[in-house]
């Protein structure tokens, strides 16, 4: 840990003179005619602190939502008599004046009354959540969609995050049996997957057919395809964050829900009004159910287990928990299947899952180092992926185990209208793929590493009456690789008007942990992580974008913007290493990627909400073996999705789907490897079965066809003590025939070619019980 220890202070002695550089020219620009707005609301019936309430300064961008405990902080109003207009999903909006004097701050406090118009409420709500992100901040393509919206997209079983994220602007899935996707013509690994501020390394079960997030408890997500600021590090090409639920009311409530594929109990409450704890469990069924309906079996079930607990402190600071596991399990004899001669008596033992424990705490500290506010945050995490692949009770093993010890801190600093964010982020990570056999006395094949990452940053952001810029610079370095770098970022969003703005945005990505994956795999199991050390070195990547979003009213917009990817020292994996070197597990690849994302959205409303996505992305990589598209390489993908209220207890819900077809390697031969036997002079395959091997022509300069998948879903709410949702989908309506993959025959005249066709007409119901 010495070594570790000496870069870090190293590294750290370089980049904190810019830091507090930044913080002191910060202070130095900041506006004399803006004053500071500070105050508390709180519900005028039990005078508890109402959360997440909205504060918005009206006639300007200036806004921001209120925390857990209350209470919040405008640092940039400018001077003389502003309104302020407060709204909470379940409470009447309110509107107040206020005095505002430069270079002071004025405290006000705001009772809001309940209010029984709860349709209305929750429109109000998102409309203004979504134009707040357009008037306040600086990052361009951010998409949120909350827990609600969710459960109206059409989906096999049950509503998944990850499926839904497949249907935004610039995201592309290769195939139905996967809910893995690829953003912006980047792999499927090169993905930053946040639950509650905190990473997960593999989040799919069933190979990546399901997502592992409980959508009962999922409050909301935001996905940033490309811009994002410099606390972000570590993954190339996007940031998913998803936000837990944050249950508001007293006592215990909760929702349990019955599907096709698994049943999910979740409870919620709070206690004495300061802390607030939500649990939630789900399994898959399936097993159990075909053993009551047949001698069948089916070994493989999955679970997922969440909690979060959070705290509010009598001194405003707040203080959580988040804690996950999800485990896949496939355990079957192979004597089962009629082949008991396998060693071990037939055993197939094959598991994986995540595991994660987080803590937080955040605290502000009022008016501190020459600011109008300041605030701290810090995290401590430790997430876990292991998988184990036993054949045979032993005969042959591979397990791949990845585990990583996180500590993220920040310091925030409001003044006039400047926002100055210096953090740290370290992380140590413990990475093993190994295989083994019980005949070998040695293992086949140990790679253990053990290298830390280390990370300053720095944003400012400068919110003018016009022009919203946010400058950052992300400074690393990895033990093991002989490397360091900087990463600048920057976005500019520039108001032509108050519902238009241009944006524009650059920086570099890099990324020190590849997965050793099969990207030509139609399916994907998993990803064997693994990091950079001197063999596989630290991958890369600069971007820009240039795009305009349009607004009418504040429930309606629509985005396009126009993007640009160049990948350095991208690892691949090398199909064809040799298990006895060392270090040839990956070739070097660089590439380029190019498009166009729009996005028309309808926000929540009592009668139609959704969105139409449109992406055009053009995707090179350029390897040993010359230029190739990548499988990822759509060029056209278009996703119309919509839910319909027409009143009363029913809604509807459809989702569109149509794209070109991606690449493929076409398979132009196949040989049968012979025997040469001498005394005949003869070639022949001796006592062996045949096994036709097939000859590829060029890599994926061949496509599949045009894809296209129409879904549909009702569902019928009544409302209660107890609240009943009963819903039916249908995946594939129409039963398109989208080829998944082809199989060739060359061994008919004339070769054959047969394709295996993606999800059919599927239809599923369930049920939602909550109270």
């Amino acid at each position: 840990m010495e070594d570790v220890a000496l870069v870090f202070v190293s590294f750290s002695s370089r980049m904190l003179p810019l830091l507090f550089s930044v913080i002191l020219q910060a202070a130095r620009l900041a506006s004399d005619s803006t004053g500071v707005v500070a105050g508390q609301v709180f519900d005028a019936a039990t005078r508890q602190p109402v959360a997440s309430a909205a504060v918005v300064v009206r006639g300007t961008r200036v806004g921001t939502l209120v925390g857990d405990d209350g209470r919040f902080v405008l640092p940039a109003v400018p001077a003389g008599t502003a309104r302020l207009i407060v709204s909470r999903i379940g409470f009447r909006s309110d509107t107040i004046s206020v005095v505002v004097r430069a270079n002071d701050t004025v405290r006000v406090t705001v009772a809001l009354q309940p209010s029984t118009a709860r349709l209305q409420a929750v429109k109000v709500a998102a409309a203004a959540a979504e134009r707040d992100q357009f008037r306040l901040s600086g990052s361009p393509s951010v998409v949120s969609v909350r827990g609600e919206t969710l459960k109206r997209v059409p989906v096999i079983g049950e509503p998944d995050v990850l499926r839904v994220v497949q249907l935004l602007p610039g995201v592309v899935a290769t195939n139905d049996f996967t809910a893995g996707y690829n953003v912006r013509g980047g792999e499927s690994d090169q993905n930053l997957v946040l639950l509650d501020g905190f990473p997960i390394y593999n989040p799919f079960h069933l190979g990546g057919l399901f997502g592992t997030f409980i959508d009962e408890t999922v409050g909301e997500f935001e996905l940033l395809p490309g811009g994002f600021p410099a606390r972000y590090g570590s993954r190339l090409s996007s940031v998913l964050s998803v936000v837990p639920k944050a249950e508001a009311r007293s006592g215990v409530h909760g929702a349990a829900s019955v599907s096709v594929l698994a049943s999910t109990l979740s409870l919620g409450g709070t206690v004495r009004g300061s802390t607030s704890w939500n649990v939630a469990a789900r399994r898959t069924y399936a097993d159990r159910f075909v053993a009551l309906l047949s001698e069948r079996q089916l070994p493989y079930y999955f679970t997922d287990m969440q909690a979060h607990l959070r705290h509010t402190l009598p001194n405003g600071g707040v203080a959580s928990l988040t804690a996950y596991r999800g485990r896949d399990v496939l355990d079957a004899s192979l004597a089962a299947f009629g082949d008991s001669s396998q060693a071990g008596g037939g055993e197939l033992l094959f598991d994986w899952g995540n595991v994660l424990v987080g803590m937080a705490y955040t605290q502000p500290l009022g008016v501190r180092w020459g600011g109008d506010s300041t605030r701290v945050m810090q995290r401590v995490s430790w997430t876990g992926f292991s998988t184990n692949l036993d054949l045979g009770s032993g005969s042959l093993r591979f397990a791949n185990r990845l585990g990583d010890s996180r500590a993220w801190g920040e310091l925030t600093r409001w003044r006039g209208n400047h926002e100055t964010l210096m953090g740290y982020d370290w992380s140590g990570l413990r990475t093993r793929f190994d295989i083994g056999a019980a005949a070998s006395n040695d293992p086949i094949l140990d790679v253990a590493q053990r290298p830390s990452a280390a990370s300053l940053y720095v944003d400012h952001t400068i919110r003018g009456r016009r022009l919203i810029t946010r400058l950052g610079m992300r400074g690393e370095t990895v033990t093991g690789t002989g490397w360091s770098g900087l990463s600048p970022r920057v976005s500019l969003k520039w108001f032509a008007s108050p519902d238009l703005a241009v944006t524009v945005a650059g920086g570099r990505t890099t990324q020190w942990t590849p997965a050793l994956r099969n990207e030509q795999a139609p399916v994907r199991i998993f990803d064997f992580w693994l990091t950079a050390d001197r063999n596989t070195p630290v991958s890369s990547a600069w971007q820009g974008s240039l795009g305009a979003e349009k607004w009418w009213g504040g429930s309606r917009f629509v985005r396009v913007e126009g993007w640009s990817k160049r990948y350095r020292q991208l690892p691949s994996s090398n199909l064809f290493n040799d298990p006895d070197v060392l270090g040839d597990e990956f070739i070097v690849t660089t590439g380029d990627s190019y498009g166009t994302d729009v996005l028309v959205r309808q926000l929540e409303s009592q009668r139609v909400s959704g969105w139409v996505a449109y992406s055009f992305a053009v995707n090179w990589r350029n390897g040993p073996d010359g230029r190739f598209a990548p499988v990822q390489d759509r060029r056209h993908n278009l996703n119309v999705v919509s839910s319909f209220r027409p009143g009363g207890v029913w809604s509807y819900g459809v989702r569109l789907g149509v794209g070109t077809g991606t690449p493929f390697t076409d398979v132009v031969g196949q040989l049968v490897r012979r025997r040469y036997n001498p005394i005949t002079n003869s070639f022949s395959t001796g006592n062996l079965d045949i096994s036709r091997e097939p000859i590829g022509g060029v890599r994926n300069a061949a496509r599949f066809p045009l894809f296209q998948r129409l879904d549909l879903s009702v569902t019928r709410t009544k409302p209660g003590k107890r609240t009943w949702a009963p819903y039916v989908s249908i995946v594939n309506a129409y039963n398109a025939r989208n080829v998944f993959t082809y199989f060739f025959d060359y061994a008919d005249n004339p070769p054959t070619r047969t394709a295996i066709s993606q999800f059919p007409f599927i239809p599923t119901a369930g049920v939602t019980v909550s109270w």
